[in-house]
């Protein structure tokens, strides 16, 4: 296991169970040895009465709606239903500005009423910094970033947790704010124990038909057990709330992993067996309406592609409009993929894996290389399916030997891009060309011609793709080219050009890391 994986594998699939243990053991430790600190300290009796309240209703309204919110986003995540995680991007980013103004309300009052400064304790700040960074930081990717449809990517991640069959992969292709949140959030779920904040397991059972002030007394003690009185909703059993309590959100949480079917692709493959020597019975795959340990497929797609793509590849993902991207995510259904190999611009089953497993850089576009190679094997087998009479790709283009560069090789490059690539990317490679006005791709959008002193090259940097990139060109639809393939210059024409071009015009940086 490489230093990246091992990472991930540390950050995605044991802390949350680190997290999560804490989160839902230290308490009922506390409630056996220190259980008159499950409180909140109320600071009700101290000025600002009328602001608490204020923040408080905020606070706790808000926190709510993004739980139940979150919850929709997890269901929807799961089945791929579309407008569940519509309605989770609504309420938890409405919810997250109430908890956020609530929060800053609570913690403006208590730094400025010195009988609040006066009795606080550092865990009373520290809850109020983790919320504000963990919804802050959401809110700032909802509506700054747009990044919507996460909830896709991190539903199977987070039920896989679960299952006690963490995957760690899928969530290493999410936005980097988001793995932020997340992270942020499970540090706060392992903090929230040891705060005030614990009080939470003691109230909301009971909390509608409690009295106002809940008092422990010698009468009562018997009562107090871990199950007793839980059905009667009288007296003072703060153990057997928070039992059932906790009992109820793991089995919640624990029905949804295990029950809620992988989403359903009409028509689509749901795993791909077919490079394993399975037989044929078993590339049919299991039944997509149980739960897999590993996505593939389908489910694997919704997961990894669909917040920008769309779940049906039309690339009308929620999160398609991201003004973070440098191009609009593309509509798989009609196959107009730029990166190729092939001699007649039809992208190969190797073209479209490169792409996934290496993403496109500065697009928007990450790279899947954490997936496994049949998980990958499958999303190149899904995104063909959706990809509307496919063409034949033709014969891949070979990539010669490189010669070693010459002062010679250099001369006549930059000839070669005079006569044949400045008029779009200009004299000097800025980008300034007299006809980059006129590029558009398919669907008659602007294409703005690539930078190349200062742009890295989306579909990579190696020799290799820099050759396909000369001698295969970018199509733009049947018969139509974004950048023409110049096959026919041969290769030691080809080559001159990539040395003259990685030795005046690309940046050393992006030279440097082939």
């Amino acid at each position: 296991m490489n230093d990246f994986l091992f990472s991930s594998y540390v950050i995605w699939g044991v802390f949350p169970y680190v997290a999560l243990t804490l989160f839902f053991v230290v308490p009922f430790i506390r409630m056996v040895y220190r259980p008159f600190g499950m409180s909140t300290r109320a600071s009700g009796i101290f000025h600002g009465q009328g602001i608490l309240g204020l923040a408080a209703h905020f606070l706790h309204w808000g926190i709510f709606l993004a739980f139940f919110g979150h919850l929709a986003g997890l269901i929807g995540g799961l089945l791929g239903w579309g407008s569940w995680v519509g309605a989770f991007f609504w309420m938890a980013t409405l919810g997250g500005v109430f908890a956020i103004v609530g929060s800053v309300i609570a913690l403006v009052r208590r730094t400025l009423i010195p009988e609040m400064r006066a009795m606080s304790q550092p865990d009373d700040y520290i809850v109020h910094l983790f919320l504000i960074a963990i919804l802050g930081v959401a809110i700032y990717q909802a509506l700054g970033h747009r990044i919507w449809g996460v909830s896709f990517t991190a539903a199977p991640w987070f039920a896989s947790l679960w299952r006690l069959s963490p995957q760690p992969e899928l969530m290493a292709s999410a936005p980097l704010l988001s793995k932020i949140h997340i992270l942020l959030a499970f540090a706060f779920a392992a903090y929230f124990p040891f705060t005030k904040l614990i009080h939470a397991w003691t109230l909301p059972v009971n909390y509608l038909v409690r009295p106002y002030q809940v008092l422990r007394t010698t009468a009562k003690k018997f009562q107090n057990g871990w199950v007793l009185g839980c059905w009667e909703f009288k007296g003072v059993t703060d153990k057997s709330y928070m039992t059932y309590l906790t009992a109820g959100v793991v089995g919640v949480l624990v029905l949804i992993a295990f029950v809620l079917p992988s989403p359903k692709g009409e028509g689509l493959v749901q795993t791909a067996y077919a490079s394993t020597g399975a037989t044929e019975d078993q590339e049919k795959g299991p039944d997509s309406s149980q739960a897999q340990d590993v996505l593939e497929g389908y489910p694997l797609y919704v997961s990894q592609c669909a917040r920008c793509h769309g779940l049906e590849g039309h690339g009308d993902g929620p999160g398609a409009k991201s003004p973070t991207f440098t191009a609009v995510p593309r509509n798989l259904t009609e196959g107009h993929f730029q990166f190729i190999s092939s001699s007649n611009g039809v992208a190969s089953s190797d073209d479209l894996r490169h792409a996934v497993v290496h993403g496109l850089t500065g697009s928007g576009m990450p790279g899947f290389g954490a997936l496994s190679d049949r998980q990958i094997d499958s999303l190149v087998q899904t995104v063909e399916q959706f990809w509307v009479d496919r063409p034949t790709p033709g014969e891949p283009i070979a990539v010669p030997a490189r010669p070693e560069p010459t002062v010679a090789m250099i001369k006549e490059g930059k000839e070669l891009y005079a006569g044949m690539c400045s008029v779009c990317h200009g004299p000097t490679g800025a980008g300034d060309g007299v006809l980059q006005a006129l590029r558009t791709d398919a669907a008659g959008r602007p294409v703005p011609t690539r930078n190349l002193r200062t742009e890295p090259l989306k579909g990579g940097s190696s020799d290799e793709q820099i050759y396909y990139r000369i001698a295969a060109g970018l199509p733009r639809n049947k018969g139509e080219w974004l950048m023409p393939a110049y096959a026919n210059l041969g290769p030691d024409k080809i080559w001159s050009l990539i040395t003259y071009l990685e030795t005046e015009v690309f940046p050393q940086t992006q030279v440097a890391r082939r």
